[in-house]
């Protein structure tokens, strides 16, 4: 398996250098060309049932000379070409883009530069859009309707009118912790824009090296300067390469230098003992003032100065420190983004404030928002929850204070492989996940899913086994060869019993299954491939109470399987994050599945062996190495034909869940559902 991840790292890297997402699928025969899924849904869609097949077109594209529209013009043909659809100025068929008036309600100024209109019927399909940004998403869109099928291309016959519920809709990646080489953030930047997110929050500053050269201030390229990939920053031809790169295809880069936290690297290069020193405050309007220089404000509009987490004796400033900040930075014609919690200007309303853990936006400012989306604390079974049932800023769609949404990933603990960065939490298939939200918006907020499914044949629960099933549809027709972790979760079911105290359930210690065990009994139908019992950020979890010395919970599925087999599985208790800071007590010893040795899984009463851990130390700047379930080589588990017993014993830890799901393993490392298996809580 591992020999295949490494050859999957090389595959998915060469594939975006080539210039597109693979879109076969073996299992294209299930998919309706008459009304494929579209993610993100648009905000109005009619289906026609039935597809005009596309052999040759007439493409017919405005006269505009821009990068954007140059790059919508590649992509275009890349498409037609990819689907074995020949451009011919005869063709009776006509692809259309055009721009024309497409109406929106008018939210929030500029929304309508991002509208687009698509009509396919039998004469061809028409793209009108009120400007360029809109054609871009009108293509996107088309992407998705495009049905290679039994060698020949079809297009669904629809009509669709849409818009962006958000201006800012993005992703940030934390490069000043672990770097990331620029062909890898161009690969997930060409994801987001093909699923119509606008924006690259890149994080380039931290405590372990000044990732962005500066020509003022060449020592903090300083090879001693960097704790972490000593001497790996970006050059200033770099960064203006990858900004000129995004915006072309319609996403806009927001830098952060974050300061006076996270400044370690900054002082060190300069010699500054604190950042009260007058020479800090300097500094660091002189690097705003470069920064600004790079790129002319049409590209890069807004400048990110960090501010959270200025909690050390020597990131304190004073007074005048973040006015000087703020000033430098609009007197560049740029908007100023903060983090909150963070550095606020008493008074001020300029500033665009960036929300992050549970703190709440303040009302006089405009408002990103990243609150309970972070990355590195999701896992690759429970992520798609997260993202379908929180709202954007809490409100169902974007006005001129609430301003959109970034999905944010905060490596914290040190990766040695920046590929392996890309395993250890669903990075790519959160970004597609997420577009939904900021791009059609979310009714209702309902943070009681946040981190658990509802019941089966509720409305919520239907909902969300609608969005998973189109986020794999996904999958399937376009991410071939990419870390792309997503799986059909809500399938599986569990019954718990407990908490208990360990070893007061005697018959269970024993692999004896039953009905109930004198005062304790299994509960009602729980979903989903992890259970959470109770949530570290105190989301609402599947246990209500915790009582003393009831650290254990029993848990009980059954899978069925049309023959005897040994099937790879994804198996974690209380897993660490990508952001975990491996403590003692969370590596486990050898033998045991978690650093609560109590923590136990059995398949028709044999236990299933855990994993070799690699890691013996602990630490932040101990790198991962096999302690995130996704980014390790899956456990074997055997099953016989017909109903197979699944029994877990959770023990209590700081997060107390666990995780389970059989998977595939591809020739070229795609992850998928094992064929013909089914979960229930009773053997049927």
């Amino acid at each position: 398996m591992m020999k295949t991840m490494l050859n999957l790292r090389l595959l998915w890297f060469v594939l975006f250098l080539l210039g597109g997402l693979k879109s076969s699928w073996a299992g294209v025969e299930k998919l309706n060309p008459e009304k494929p899924s579209l993610l993100p849904l648009p905000q109005e869609v009619e289906w026609a049932g039935k597809a005009i097949e596309l052999s040759n077109v007439n493409l017919v594209l405005p006269n505009l000379e821009n990068a954007r529209m140059d790059q919508v013009g590649i992509e275009i043909e890349a498409l037609l070409a990819a689907h074995a659809v020949r451009v011919e100025s005869e063709a009776e068929l006509k692809l259309v883009l055009r721009l024309g008036r497409v109406a929106v309600p008018q939210q929030w100024e500029g929304q309508e530069k991002e509208a687009y209109s698509i009509v396919v019927e039998k004469r061809g399909v028409v793209i009108t859009a009120n400007a360029v940004e809109g054609l871009n998403y009108g293509l996107q869109t088309l992407r998705q309707l495009m049905v290679r099928k039994e060698g020949k291309t079809t297009v669904a016959v629809c009509e669709i009118r849409d818009y962006p519920a958000f201006r800012i809709r993005g992703f940030m990646q934390d490069v000043g912790r672990n770097f990331q080489t620029i062909e890898q953030l161009k690969m997930q930047i060409d994801l987001a824009a093909r699923y119509k997110l606008n924006t690259f929050h890149f994080h380039v500053t931290e405590y372990h090296g000044w990732r962005l050269e500066s020509k003022v201030f060449p020592e903090l390229q300083r090879i001693d300067t960097f704790t972490r990939k000593p001497g790996k920053y970006y050059t200033q031809e770099e960064f203006v390469d990858l900004v000129d790169y995004c915006w072309a295809r319609g996403m806009t880069v927001i830098p952060e230098f974050n300061s006076p936290g996270h400044s370690d690297a900054f002082r060190k290069a300069l010699g500054i003992p604190t950042m009260k020193d007058p020479r800090a405050k300097e500094a660091m309007v002189k690097l705003f003032d470069e920064l600004c220089s790079l790129v002319p404000k049409e590209k890069m509009p807004y400048i990110h100065v960090g501010t959270d987490e200025a909690s050390r004796p020597a990131e304190r400033v004073g007074a005048d420190y973040l006015p000087a900040l703020h000033a430098v930075i609009q007197k560049n014609g740029r908007d100023v983004v903060g983090w909150v919690h963070g550095m606020h200007i008493k008074g001020d309303t300029k500033q665009i404030q960036q929300t992050w853990a549970s703190s709440k936006p303040l009302p006089e400012l405009r408002h990103i928002d990243s609150r309970a989306n972070y990355l590195n604390y999701l896992q690759a079974l429970n992520f798609a929850t997260r993202l379908h049932f929180q709202q954007p800023c809490r409100v169902p769609h974007g006005d001129e204070t609430n301003l959109g949404g970034i999905l944010c990933y905060w490596p914290d603990t040190k990766v040695d492989d920046e590929k392996q960065a890309l395993l250890n939490a669903p990075v790519l298939s959160a970004i597609v996940a997420y577009s939904e939200a900021v791009w059609k918006g979310v009714e209702k907020d309902q943070p009681e899913y946040w981190c658990k499914l509802p019941a089966r044949g509720t409305e919520a629960f239907a909902s969300y086994v609608n969005f998973e099933e189109r986020l794999l549809e996904q999958r399937d027709r376009f991410m071939s060869g990419l870390p792309f972790l997503a799986l059909r979760t809500h399938e599986v079911e569990w019954q718990l019993l407990g908490p208990v105290a360990d070893g007061e359930v005697e018959d269970l210690e024993k692999g004896k299954v039953g009905e109930s065990y004198g005062a304790y009994t299994w509960g009602d139908t729980k979903n989903g491939a992890v259970i959470h019992l109770r949530h570290f950020f105190k989301f609402p979890s599947h246990l209500k109470e915790f009582p003393k010395g009831k650290d254990i919970v029993w848990a009980l599925s059954y899978i069925y399987s049309p023959k005897d087999q040994v099937v790879d599985a994804w198996i974690d208790f209380n897993t660490i994050a990508a952001s975990g800071y491996k403590r003692g007590e969370r590596i486990p010893q050898a033998g045991d599945w978690d650093g609560n040795p109590a923590c136990n899984l059995w398949i028709n009463g044999e236990r299933v062996a855990p994993p070799e851990w690699k890691s013996k130390k602990v630490g932040m700047e101990y790198a991962l190495t096999n302690e995130i379930y996704s980014a390790r080589e899956p456990s074997k588990i055997q099953l016989k034909e017909g109903w197979n017993e699944v029994l877990v014993k959770a023990g209590r830890a700081y997060k107390w869940c666990f995780a389970f799901y059989p998977i595939s393993v591809g020739e070229n490392g795609d992850i998928r559902e094992v064929e013909g298996l089914k979960f229930s809580t009773v053997p049927k």
